[in-house]
Order: structure tokens, then C-alpha cells, then sequence
């Protein structure tokens, strides 16, 4: 009977410990929907667009006066002046002044190609306000579901398995 009283003892003992020391599990998302967070974000662009709109009269009359004065943009056609364009806006947020920045990011926001799409990031964290901005507007068309890639459409064999 002693030795059963010690058994049980032993192993209520190492079921304490053995609860007592286990990490916390994790807890699992309660959803993977993303809809909340782009939901915040578009309050937030929101906000920033409120906030473009209250400027005072004076400074809407200057961008005016720039906008009617900047040439009207005209996409690239074929894969050099694609690449030609990319690395002008790159270069004008790399070494311009926040005037070039501001005319690179529009220009960008404008063109609306994916390559550019490092170029808008970047002047979302631009020092300037105005080119964080053109940026939030060029990069709101980007926003949306991803594009299927074109990497695999035909379905690969039954037997792929004993193919690797």
C-alpha cells in the first residue's frame, strides 16, 4: 500500500511540475483577414488629405501656378525608356532637392508602373511634406489585390512527386 501512495504521490508531483513549467502557449491571430488593417490605413490617408486641404490660400495658389507651368507627362514607351525613366527618378530622390523630389515622386505617382513602386515608398518617409503627399496619392493606385504570377500555368505532371 506504501509503495502505491508513493507512486501516486510521484506522479502528482511530476504532473504539478511538468504544468508549472511548461512556456505559454502562443496565441494564434484570431483572423488572417487583412481588411481591419487596410481599413486604417485608408482613415489615415484620409486624414493626411483632410489635412492637404486646409493649407492656406497662398501656398495653393503657388502649387497652382507650378502645376500649370510643369510639362504634361508622357508614359515610356518600350523596355530602355522604361528603364531610363526608372533610374532619372531614382537618381532625382537620390540627389535633388525637395523641389526634384516632389516632380520625381508625381512623376512616379503619374506613370503608376510597379518599378517605381521603391520610388513611392521612399517619399512616404521624405522630410518634405509635400512630397510624402504626392507619394500617399501615387501609391493608393497600387493598392489592391496582388497580381497572379506567370511563372507556372500548366499543371505539372500527376506523377511530380517521383520526378525529385
Amino acid at each position: 500500500m506504501t509503495q502505491l501512495l508513493a507512486g501516486g504521490a510521484a506522479f502528482v508531483l511530476v504532473a504539478v511540475l511538468w504544468l508549472l513549467g511548461r512556456r505559454p502557449s502562443k496565441t494564434l491571430l484570431r483572423s488572417t483577414d487583412a481588411g481591419s488593417v487596410a481599413a486604417i490605413n485608408r482613415a489615415q490617408l484620409g486624414l493626411v488629405q483632410t489635412n492637404a486641404s486646409a493649407l492656406p490660400e497662398a501656398s495653393t495658389a503657388a502649387e497652382a501656378s507650378e502645376d500649370e507651368a510643369a510639362p504634361v507627362f508622357a508614359r515610356p514607351v518600350g523596355t530602355a525608356a522604361r528603364l531610363a525613366l526608372a533610374k532619372e527618378l531614382r537618381r532625382a530622390m537620390d540627389q535633388g532637392g525637395p523641389e526634384q523630389r516632389l516632380v520625381a515622386v508625381e512623376r512616379a505617382g503619374l506613370w503608376g508602373h510597379r518599378s517605381v513602386l521603391p520610388v513611392l515608398r521612399r517619399g512616404l518617409r521624405d522630410s518634405d511634406r509635400r512630397v510624402v503627399l504626392a507619394a500617399a496619392a501615387g501609391i493608393e493606385r497600387q493598392r489592391g489585390a496582388t497580381r497572379p504570377s506567370l511563372a507556372q500555368q500548366a499543371r505539372p505532371p500527376r506523377n511530380v512527386a517521383r520526378m525529385r
